[in-house]
C-alpha cells in the first residue's frame, strides 16, 4: 500500500482518538500561545499573527468541513473587520476544543490521554498502531524493555519510507533478530541501539509529536498503562535529550 493511498483511507475513515488527542492538544497550545493582535490588521506572511492564523486554520479544517467553512468566512473579513474577526476565530477554536473533549468523553476517554486496564490489549494495540502510522518521516521508540514481539506487533507494518529508530536495553539482542530479518525482506530503514540511560517510555513521531506511556509496550494488556501526548515544547525537549543518548548508545547488531 502506498503512503498516498494509506493517507486517503485514513481520511475516509475519519479521525480516531489518537488524532483527536493531538488536535485537542495543538488547539489548546494555539489558544494559550496566541500572539497579540492589536487593533489593526497584521497579515504579512512572516508575522506571528499570520503564522498563528495559518496554523489554526489548518487545525480547524482537519476537524470538519463545517469548521473549515467557518474559519474561511472569518478569515475573509480580517482586513475590514480585524478585531471582530479575530474574536470570531478565537471562539471557533474554543468551540472546537469543547467539541473534541466531548467526543473523547463519549468514546470513554479523557481529554489528556487514554488509560488502559489489564486485559485492554486490543484498544492499546489499535491506539499505538495509530500513533506509529501517523509518521511520514521518522519514528523513535524509547523503551528499556522493548522486545522482538513488540517490534513485530507495532513496527513491522510501518511505511518503508519511514525511518525507525529503537532505543532499548534488556532485550536488544532479541530485537536485533527481528530487525535483521525485516531489513533483509523489506529493505527497511531500521536502526537499533541499546543504552542503560533510559528512564521514560516514549514514542516520537516526525519532528514535533511525542507520546509517553505508563509502562513497557511489551506489557500492554498485562498491566494497567496509559498513552498521553506531550505538549510540543516538552516533546522537543525530550527529543533533544534522547537524541544525545542515542549518539552515546551502542549498536547490538
Amino acid at each position: 500500500m502506498t503512503d498516498q493511498l494509506r493517507r486517503l483511507i485514513k481520511k475516509l475513515e475519519g479521525d480516531g482518538p489518537v488524532e483527536k488527542h493531538l488536535l485537542l492538544l495543538k488547539l489548546k497550545e494555539a489558544l494559550e500561545n496566541a500572539p497579540p493582535f492589536g487593533n489593526k490588521p497584521v497579515m504579512e506572511v512572516a508575522t506571528p499573527q499570520r503564522q498563528w492564523l495559518s496554523e489554526v486554520g489548518a487545525l480547524l479544517s482537519r476537524i470538519s468541513l463545517e469548521r473549515r467553512v467557518q474559519f474561511r468566512a472569518s478569515f475573509r473579513t480580517l482586513v475590514t473587520y480585524w478585531k471582530p474577526a479575530i474574536n470570531q476565530i478565537m471562539g471557533q477554536v474554543s468551540d472546537a476544543i469543547e467539541e473534541l473533549k466531548l467526543e473523547l468523553e463519549l468514546d470513554g476517554r479523557t481529554d489528556v490521554g487514554s488509560a488502559y486496564g489489564p486485559g485492554d490489549v486490543y484498544r492499546f494495540f489499535a491506539d499505538l498502531k495509530a500513533v506509529v502510522n501517523q509518521a511520514e518521516s521518522e519514528v523513535i521508540v524509547v523503551d528499556p524493555y522493548f522486545n522482538g514481539q513488540a517490534f513485530d506487533a507495532y513496527l513491522s507494518t510501518a511505511s518503508p519510507n519511514v525511518v525507525i529508530r529503537i532505543l532499548a536495553d534488556r532485550y536488544s539482542k532479541d530485537i536485533s533478530t527481528y530487525v535483521e530479518k525485516h531489513r533483509a525482506q523489506f529493505q527497511t530503514n531500521i536502526e537499533l541501539r541499546e543504552s542503560k540511560e533510559l528512564h521514560d517510555r516514549l514514542i516520537f513521531v516526525d519532528h514535533d509529536s511525542a507520546w509517553i506511556m505508563g509502562g513497557s509496550i511489551k506489557d500492554a494488556g498485562k498491566k494497567a498503562t496509559y498513552l498521553i501526548p506531550l505538549a510540543s515544547q516538552i516533546a522537543v525537549a525530550k527529543r533533544e535529550i534522547y537524541t544525545q543518548i542515542w549518539h552515546r548508545a551502542k549498536s547490538p547488531l
